[in-house]
């Protein structure tokens, strides 16, 4: 590996970190393709989903990430002959590389670029690998093409989570949300009835309960408005960090914060769930990145379990929902009438929207699977 391709504190980090490392390397052929999620605490989401699109391809997925996040059950609900889970720390897995490159393998995927070592280039990911195979693959994940494009080092092997026009230039979505084997148990199938009818509607946000990172004040506005108009038979669970110090006291029986879960919970909180609470705001430039940039990672579960969410129009354009897949408006203040349908929604209309949400997320698979396809298939 060429010397410059870590900056300093990558290479005692991956070196010295992790020197006494014996992690075995798994099996390689010529049909294996390596997932790679370098980022130890976060992205983990879109690995089934990537290794999913692979195994339809043909390949042998071989995957490599923090073994923590396995522990969490992130592939529990996916199980494949062609799908290997490995133990390897991250450390050994960089000195692998360093050391002996793809070996015969097709190529890799790395699921989080610009995390390895340098965060204005792929100058790391290239050095890495090099040299590579005639025909091997290195593929990379941005999850967010602001620096890439502007900075004019965005090129043709980078991925991202949606397709994104940004200064005029598109890149290649590729959106993964695979999670397994999921039931579709929402209001339709689990109780066939609406609040009114005296069934409670169950709420989701995916995410830090913390203003910066979703709009709190809006949720807790129109909260107080439902309350008000007798609207009570709900609740709402976040799944992520935060605590109800900031809730009305008056209004606090109605959340949930459940903190960081494991993925075997979140999943079942998912299952749960009738609708999810996207709480982006569409006035705030902090959000804009959503809609510009990148995306979140609860547009992926919304897909995958096919919830409807509660979306401002703003993100709901970015990510192609509409009335009939989820419930839209346009701004915060229009949020409690949005919570407000999904309470008296009938059985039919909530089982029409689901199903049309479930052919979009098939939709974007095929349209992701054909341009993983050509990328690999690529010169």
């Amino acid at each position: 590996m060429e010397s410059g391709c870590l900056p300093l504190r990558s290479r005692l980090k991956y070196w010295l970190g992790g020197a006494f490392d014996r992690a075995p390397w798994p099996q390689v052929t010529d049909n294996t393709f390596f997932l790679w999620e370098p980022c130890s605490h976060s992205h983990a989401e879109v690995v089934p989903g990537y290794a999913h699109y692979l195994l339809e391809l043909g390949y042998d997925v071989s995957v490599l990430l923090t073994p923590q996040r396995l522990d969490e059950g992130l592939f529990e609900r996916f199980t494949h002959p062609r799908l290997t889970l490995n133990r390897i720390p991250q450390a050994a897995i960089v000195r692998h590389f360093a050391r002996h490159g793809l070996g015969p393998a097709r190529g890799v995927l790395i699921s989080t670029a610009r995390k390895i070592g340098f965060d204005r280039s792929y100058a790391s990911e290239y050095g890495l690998f090099a040299p590579r195979a005639p025909g091997q693959k290195l593929l990379l994940v941005e999850h967010d093409v602001k620096t890439p494009i502007e900075a004019g080092f965005i090129d043709r092997n980078v991925i991202s989570l949606r397709p994104i026009e940004y200064r005029g230039v598109h890149s290649r979505g590729v959106n993964p949300h695979w999670f397994g084997e999921t039931t579709l148990r929402g209001q339709t199938a689990l109780r066939g009835q609406t609040a009114l009818q005296g069934g409670r509607v169950n709420f989701i946000v995916v995410g830090t309960l913390r203003a910066r990172s979703r709009n709190t004040q809006a949720l807790f506005a129109a909260v107080a408005a439902l309350h008000g108009a007798g609207l009570r038979d709900f609740h709402i669970v976040f799944v992520g960090e935060g605590n109800l110090r900031d809730v009305p006291t008056e209004l606090r029986g109605y959340f949930t914060v459940a903190g960081r879960v494991s993925f075997s919970e979140l999943y079942a909180q998912m299952e749960r769930a009738d609708f999810v609470l996207s709480l982006l705001d569409p006035h705030n430039p902090a959000h804009d990145f959503y809609a510009t940039t990148g995306t979140s990672g609860h547009f992926q579960l919304v897909y995958g379990f096919a919830k409807p969410a509660l979306v401002a129009r703003k993100f709901a354009d970015a990510h192609r929902l509409t009335p009939q897949t989820s419930l839209v408006y346009e701004h915060n203040d229009g949020l409690a009438d949005a919570m407000r349908v999904a309470l008296t929604m009938s059985a039919e209309e909530y089982g029409s929207m689901q199903t049309a949400l479930a052919e979009l997320a098939a939709q974007i698979r095929r349209e992701s699977l054909d341009t993983l396809r050509a990328m690999i298939a690529a010169d």
